[in-house]
C-alpha cells in the first residue's frame, strides 16, 4: 500500500494539471487501517527497517511537496492511518473517523514521525 501511495503521491507532485492531493479509503470502513500489528510484533529491527524507510519517504512527500494534500478520513485511521493523516495539510473526518496509535500497546513507537507531527497539531497534554 505504502509503494502504491508513494508512488501515486509522486505522479501528483510532479504533473503540474493536479492542483492538490486527496487520500481517502476505499468505502467508509477505514482510511487506512495500519499494519499488521501481530507481524511487526514478531518482527527483527533490521527486518522492519525497509517499511520503516519506505513510511519516512512517502510521508516526508506528502509533507513536502507545494500541493496541498487533504486526508478525507471515512473510517479506521489507525497506527500508520494517523500518521499519514497527520502529514496532510487538512484533514476532514466524518462521524465514522476513528484514529489511534494500537502499536503502542505492544511497546512499538508511531515509526513514521507522529511522535512528532501529532503534538504540533494539537498541543501538548497539562
Amino acid at each position: 500500500m505504502l509503494t502504491e501511495i508513494l508512488d501515486a503521491v509522486t505522479i501528483c507532485e510532479k504533473d503540474d494539471n493536479i492542483k492538490a492531493l486527496i487520500l481517502t479509503g476505499a468505502g467508509d470502513k477505514a482510511f487506512v487501517a495500519g499494519a499488521d500489528i501481530s507481524r511487526m510484533q514478531n518482527s527483527t529491527s533490521v527486518e522492519i527497517l525497509p517499511l520503516m524507510e519506505l513510511g519516512h519517504r512517502t510521508l516526508r512527500l506528502i509533507e513536502t511537496m507545494p500541493k496541498p494534500s487533504i486526508a478525507a478520513v471515512n473510517g479506521f485511521a489507525l497506527g500508520g492511518g494517523t500518521e499519514i493523516a497527520l502529514t496532510c495539510d487538512i484533514r476532514f473526518a466524518s462521524e465514522k473517523a476513528v484514529f489511534g496509535q494500537p502499536e503502542i500497546l505492544i511497546g512499538v513507537i508511531p515509526g513514521w514521525g507522529g511522535t512528532q507531527r501529532l503534538p504540533r497539531l494539537v498541543g501538548m497534554g497539562e
